[in-house]
């Protein structure tokens, strides 16, 4: 019963997310789009250079990259099921990305900083897979819920602070990041549900 929770958390993410894009494409969101853009047109100061900071750290390719790097150490360890784990999470969701981006193709806010297509947000989605595979160990590993809970709140907090910047870089719509957060939560969960099957 336990394990089927991870799975049931996948589903409704799946869901939410379909019911999302469905409200996009009806234009459900998109005055909450444009007044959540209209605050942020002007980015500056040191809020502009911690978010583009941020932007290079936990871009898709860096973290999938950074993820086989760790992957490798996993295996080396002989721990090949948190190795395998990683690869497949990261290398799923880099995928998704590509192509709901290109299957959707909704434009991104003007700017100067980035090209492509918006939807879902490739950093909240990647962000929440590769953050969230690291919650997922680390409890499994760390005895005492002090140390546990500290993990999962600053993890947390940086999750959310990735999907915060791409809306203050004005790269993102507010839709973007909630979807992203959607698909990599569903992709997420539905891994650890298989983890724990065969672990």
């Amino acid at each position: 019963m336990k394990n089927q929770k991870s799975l049931v958390i996948s589903i409704i993410c799946l869901l939410l997310f379909i019911i999302l894009l469905i409200g996009i494409r009806l234009g459900v969101f998109t005055s909450l789009n444009n007044s959540i853009a209209s605050y942020f047109l002007n980015p500056q100061g040191f809020m502009l250079y911690l978010s583009n900071a941020i932007a290079i750290a936990f871009d898709t390719l860096t973290l999938v990259i950074v993820s086989l790097v760790i992957a490798v150490t996993l295996w080396f360890y002989k721990k090949k099921n948190e190795s395998l784990f990683l690869v497949l999470n990261m290398l799923t969701g880099a995928a998704l990305i590509y192509l709901l981006k290109n299957l959707v193709r909704i434009t991104r806010p003007e700017n100067l900083i980035e090209t492509g297509f918006s939807f879902p947000s490739g950093h909240s989605t990647i962000s929440i897979i590769f953050l969230g595979l690291l919650i997922y160990l680390f409890i499994r590993n760390i005895r005492g819920n002090g140390p546990k809970i500290f993990i999962s709140v600053i993890f947390s907090l940086i999750i959310l602070l990735i999907g915060f910047t791409r809306i203050y870089l004005h790269v993102h719509w507010f839709t973007d990041i909630i979807g992203g957060f959607l698909i990599g939560g569903a992709v997420l969960f539905f891994y650890i549900y298989l983890f724990k099957k065969h672990d």
